[in-house]
C-alpha cells in the first residue's frame, strides 16, 4: 500500500479536494464564476492524498485533478480512489456506468456575462435573484461520498439584454430544477437610473422530494429503512433475526411461534398447528414494525420575480436597489422590498425588509437542501409498550405548514480586515404573531496569515436557519451546521488541509441531538500540492 501511495505521489502532483468549497452565506454575492480566457492550450494536474472518513468508515484516499483549458473551453475530471485497512479500493464508487460520468469534475465553456455559456459537473453555490428561491444552493453537500452531476446553460443577447439560463442538480436524475429569463428593458430610453433597470422571472423546482433516498427494489419502500431493499417483497424485519416479518412465524423474537390469530403468515401456511398443541407454546402478542411506502413523487415549484437598480457607481462607493416577490405553489408567498446593498471601504453590506405570508420560506432551496429536502422520521406505534417504530419520511414542505406570516428584516455584512482575513455576519430578525421559523443566523470568520507559523488558512462557519429562535444553550440542533478548515504550509508547493464539516438530524423528534445517527459529519485531511 505504501509503495502504492508513494509511486501516486512520484508522478502526480496533487491537489486537496476541499480546496474549491469555500463556505457562503446568504447576502454574499451571487456567485459569477470567471475563467482565464486563453488562445493557447493550458493544462494542468493535481489532486489529493491523506485520509477521508464517510458513514463511519476511514479510507486512504488518493485522489487526482487533472484540468485542461483551451479559450472559453475547460474540462477536468475528479478521479477519487478510496483505500480500506486491508489496501483494497472501495467498489461501491466503480460499479456502473454512473460512477464513471461521476468523475466529471467540470465541463465548461465561456462565463456568465457571454452570449453563451455552460458548466456540467460539480457546482458548489448556485443563486437565483436576490435569494428568495435558490440561495447558494450546493450540489456537493455530501461531496465526495454523494456525487451529483449538476449543469446549467445560458444565452445573453444584445437586445435589451434579453437572456436565459437553465439549471439542474443532477443529469442523471433531473429532480432539482430551475430556470431564469432576464432583460434590461428600459436599456434604449435613456432615462437617468431606469436605463439600469434590470428585471428578472424565475422558477425552482423539486420534482421529487423524496428523490434523497433511493428504492432500488421498487417496492415503494426506501432502502433506508427498508430491511430487505434487494427483495421486492419483504422490508421488516422486527426482531432483527434476518427473516423477514412477511413469512417469520415469531416476528418479535419470543422464541414462541405467533398464535395463527396474530400472524397472516403462520395462519396461511400452517392452518391446523393449534391442533392439539399446548396453548401455551404460542405468542398471542404481536407487535412490528411498520413503514410507510410512498408510491408516488412529491414536488414543490416556487416562482419569483426580481429587479435591481444601481443609484450611485464610483470608485469608492456604490449602493443598489433591489426587491423580489417569490410565490410557492399551494402554499404561501414573500417580498423583498426595500432592499439596498453597498460597498465603502472595507465594508459590503446589504439591508432588506422582508414580508411572508403563512406558509412561506426565504431561501427554500439553500446550501443545506440535499440534506433537508427529506429525512427520516421515527414515531412509536399507539398502544404498544415497548412502542414499536414506524417509519416514513418528512420533507422540508411540512415546515411550510407551520409558518406563520411575518414581518421584519434580513441584514448582511462583510468586513475585509486588511489582508489578514475577514468577517462575514448575516441575520433575518421576523416578527408576527405564533411566529416559529423568523430567527435565522450565520457566522463565519475566515483567517489569512501571513508569515506566522505557516498558517495560511483558518476558517469557521456556523449557522442556524430558519428556527424559532436563535438556541445558544444548544448549539447543536436541527437547524445548524458547522464547517471548519485549516490550512499549514509545507513549503513553496505544498500545504496540509484538514476540513470537518456537522449538519444534524433529529430524528426521534425530542429537540435534541443525541448519537451518531443524529450527527451527520465528515471529515477530510491531506496534503496538497500546487505547481
Amino acid at each position: 500500500m505504501r509503495t502504492v501511495i508513494l509511486s501516486v505521489l512520484f508522478v502526480f502532483p496533487l491537489l486537496l479536494w476541499a480546496q474549491g468549497l469555500q463556505p457562503t452565506i446568504p447576502g454574499d454575492p451571487a456567485p459569477d464564476e470567471v475563467y482565464e480566457d486563453s488562445e493557447g492550450m493550458n493544462y494542468g494536474l493535481g489532486g489529493a492524498v491523506g485520509a477521508v472518513t464517510m458513514n463511519g468508515s476511514t479510507y486512504s484516499q488518493v485522489r487526482l485533478r487533472p484540468e485542461i483549458g483551451i479559450g472559453k473551453f475547460g474540462f477536468g475530471l475528479d478521479i477519487d480512489l478510496l483505500f480500506d485497512a486491508d489496501g483494497n479500493i472501495r467498489k461501491e464508487d466503480w460499479e456502473d456506468w454512473r460512477d464513471y460520468v461521476n468523475k466529471i469534475f467540470y465541463v465548461r465553456y465561456g462565463q456568465k456575462q457571454d452570449p453563451f455559456y455552460f458548466k456540467a459537473g460539480c457546482i458548489p453555490s448556485y443563486t437565483l435573484g436576490h435569494g428568495l428561491i435558490f440561495d447558494h444552493y450546493s450540489n456537493m453537500l455530501r461531496y465526495p461520498d454523494v456525487k451529483n452531476v449538476g449543469a446549467y446553460v445560458g444565452v445573453n443577447s444584445p437586445i435589451s439584454g434579453i437572456g436565459f439560463e437553465a439549471f439542474t442538480h443532477n443529469i442523471h436524475r433531473n429532480e432539482i430544477l430551475a430556470a431564469r429569463v432576464h432583460g434590461n428593458p428600459l436599456q434604449y430610453s435613456y432615462i437617468p437610473f431606469l436605463e439600469n433597470f434590470k428585471l428578472g422571472v424565475n422558477v425552482g423546482w423539486d420534482r421529487n422530494q423524496y428523490g434523497k433516498y433511493p428504492d432500488d427494489d421498487g417496492d415503494n419502500i426506501p432502502d433506508v429503512y427498508d430491511k430487505f431493499p434487494e427483495n421486492p417483497n419483504a422490508w421488516l424485519d422486527s426482531d432483527d433475526d434476518g427473516i423477514p416479518d412477511e413469512t417469520d412465524i415469531d416476528i418479535n423474537g419470543t422464541g414462541l411461534i405467533d398464535h395463527p390469530t396474530v400472524n397472516p403468515y403462520v395462519q396461511e401456511n400452517y392452518p391446523n398447528i393449534t391442533d392439539g398443541a399446548d396453548p401455551d407454546g404460542f405468542n398471542y402478542t404481536v407487535l412490528h414494525d411498520q413503514a410507510t411506502p410512498y408510491a408516488h413523487w412529491r414536488e414543490l415549484l416556487i416562482y419569483s420575480v426580481d429587479y435591481s437598480l444601481p443609484l450611485v457607481q464610483t470608485s469608492h462607493f456604490s449602493l443598489d436597489h433591489y426587491g423580489e416577490y417569490a410565490m410557492i405553489d399551494k402554499y404561501g408567498s414573500g417580498l423583498i422590498f426595500p432592499g439596498f446593498s453597498g460597498n465603502f471601504f472595507i465594508f459590503n453590506a446589504k439591508l432588506e425588509m422582508r414580508n411572508f405570508s403563512d406558509e412561506f420560506l426565504p431561501g427554500y432551496f439553500d446550501r443545506l437542501y440535499d440534506e433537508q429536502r427529506s429525512f427520516v422520521s421515527i414515531s412509536e406505534l399507539p398502544g404498544t409498550s415497548p412502542g414499536q417504530p414506524v417509519y416514513y419520511l418528512s420533507t422540508k414542505e411540512d415546515l411550510l405548514r407551520i409558518s406563520k406570516s411575518s414581518v421584519g428584516w434580513f441584514g448582511h455584512l462583510r468586513a475585509d480586515v486588511l489582508d489578514l482575513g475577514y468577517v462575514k455576519l448575516a441575520y433575518q430578525d421576523m416578527y408576527g404573531k405564533d411566529v416559529t421559523t423568523g430567527k435565522s443566523l450565520w457566522v463565519n470568520l475566515t483567517a489569512n496569515p501571513h508569515n506566522i507559523m505557516n498558517l495560511k488558512e483558518a476558517s469557521i462557519s456556523y449557522s442556524q436557519n430558519n428556527t424559532r429562535y436563535i438556541n445558544f444553550l444548544e448549539p447543536r440542533n436541527a437547524s445548524a451546521s458547522v464547517l471548519g478548515r485549516v490550512v499549514y504550509s509545507l513549503g513553496e508547493n505544498a500545504d496540509l488541509v484538514g476540513r470537518y464539516s456537522e449538519i444534524y438530524n433529529d430524528v426521534n423528534g425530542d429537540g435534541k441531538i443525541r448519537g451518531s445517527n443524529e450527527i451527520i459529519s465528515a471529515f477530510a485531511f491531506g496534503v496538497q500540492f500546487i505547481f
